[in-house]
């Protein structure tokens, strides 16, 4: 929350005191896009993490490490597609700068920012991120190699629908069909990380 709010003030306040324009002025309007997605994270991380909560006398026992492991992944899972929401209504404006021909540094920034966590999600479900690689003996199981295979499957079902209506978009109007790919990367990633959550949380229902 604390680097969020950095961000959102250095941007606005940048952006304001300054007068920027051009270039410089989009650079300040995605710090501080990032700074109040970055605020928000850090918002619903400390309410699931508040203090008062009630204890769970089975998290005192073996596996109790297992078990919060997964439950940050899971956490994370749900988090990271919000954010990413957030990020595509920033490059909507980007992407209709770039088509117009306009050169701006920015407005690539602002692209590839929900691109960047359109790939970070499913790297989060496959395991392949440093921490998962750190923690591999308490989060790999089969319950687990199960729900990824689910999740990864629905994930490549969205990707293929998605670049087909991007393809017929593109036949028909060219800058429509670009337009609509880092949707498609974004909501291949969102679907994945969602649906591995939704799994997860249905597990633990059944015990």
């Amino acid at each position: 929350m604390a680097v969020g709010a950095a961000g959102l003030i250095g941007g606005s306040g940048f952006a304001v005191l300054t007068g920027a324009e051009g270039d410089r002025a989009t650079v300040a309007g995605v710090a501080a896009g990032m700074g109040l997605a970055f605020m928000l994270l850090g918002g619903l991380m400390a309410w699931w993490g508040r203090p008062g909560r009630p204890v769970d006398v089975a998290a005192s026992r073996d596996g109790s490490r297992r078990e919060k492991l997964q439950r940050e992944r899971t956490r994370q899972l749900v988090l990271f597609p919000l954010v990413l929401l957030m990020f595509m209504a920033q490059a909507q404006g980007g992407m209709q700068r770039v088509l117009g021909g306009d050169d701006n540094v920015g407005a690539y920034v602002q692209i590839l920012l929900p691109v960047l966590y359109g790939w970070l999600i499913p790297v989060l479900v496959m395991g392949w991120d440093l921490h998962a690689r750190r923690n591999r003996r308490l989060l790999e199981d089969e319950l687990t190699q199960v729900m990824r295979a689910k999740s990864m499957i629905l994930a490549f079902v969205v990707l293929m629908a998605g670049v087909t209506a991007a393809l017929g978009l593109g036949l028909w109007r060219a800058d429509y069909g670009v337009m609509a790919l880092p949707y498609v990367l974004a909501l291949g990633g969102a679907s994945a990380g969602l649906r591995f959550a939704w799994l997860d949380r249905e597990a633990g229902r059944d015990g």
